[in-house]
């Protein structure tokens, strides 16, 4: 199979999404624009590439160029409806590769990549399709770990003074179970791998933050009483 076909792919998922807005997207703004969508979507083949490269498994190269079809056409569909993109995404799939004059895909390969499309978002339970795993252990992976930081910071009072400790307590609370589920619904050792790392990074990220920032929970609750029964919660006094 000829690898210009992944080309073209890429070429036809900036084509399809460009000018295109998330309307609903309102807690991270660089998600609004088509170009997140092209970036996932490129990552996402990235992920696939690194899982094959930790897993040990009996697919031919023209099996792994299929999964990294499907994963640079996954979300065709991701910016005009969030629930049910996967099949209108394989629907919008299917046509282009029906109709281009370039693809060189036998209808049982074009069959394959429209299904792992149309399944990527049905993570719940264990995948025992190798193609449909490693591309749904792709999408996975995708911003979490360094970027979980910057957007879990978005959900923290920026104009907080106890910003930096809010966030601390948010990648505490919210981000290290959050890899807890990631984890739990993988189905590639070679994903569990990459996200084990993330999950190390995370942690050693927090425990840097404590230490700089001299953590000490009697003051805090200290303060938090402090602020919070102080006239309009933020004014600033004269002393």
């Amino acid at each position: 199979m000829p690898i210009h076909i992944l080309d073209e792919a890429r070429a036809y998922l900036v084509h399809y999404l460009q000018g295109q807005r998330n309307q609903t997207e309102s807690r991270h703004p660089w998600r609004r624009g088509w170009e997140f969508a092209v970036l996932h979507s490129l990552r996402v083949e990235s992920y696939v590439t690194r899982i094959l490269a930790r897993e040990s498994h009996p697919l031919p190269e023209k099996d792994v160029t299929l999964i990294r079809l499907a994963a640079i056409l996954h979300d065709l569909a991701r910016l005009e409806k969030r629930e049910g993109h996967a099949r209108l995404g394989a629907e919008i799939a299917q046509k282009w590769l029906s109709d281009s004059s370039g693809s060189t895909l036998s209808a049982h390969d074009m069959a394959r990549v429209v299904e792992m499309i149309g399944d990527h978002s049905n993570k719940a339970n264990p995948e025992p399709d190798i193609s449909k795993a490693i591309l749904k252990d792709a999408d996975t992976l995708d911003e979490i770990g360094v970027m979980s930081i910057f957007m879990a910071a978005n959900w923290v009072e920026t104009n907080s003074p106890f910003f930096f400790h809010d966030l601390r307590q948010r990648l505490i609370d919210v981000e290290i179970p959050f890899f807890e589920r990631k984890l739990a619904i993988l189905n590639t050792k070679g994903a569990e791998e990459i996200l084990l790392e993330k999950k190390a990074f995370m942690q050693t990220f927090i425990a840097q933050v404590t230490d700089e920032l001299q953590a000490d929970t009697q003051i805090e609750q200290l303060l938090f009483q402090i602020t919070k029964n102080s006239d309009g919660g933020g004014k600033n006094h004269d002393g």
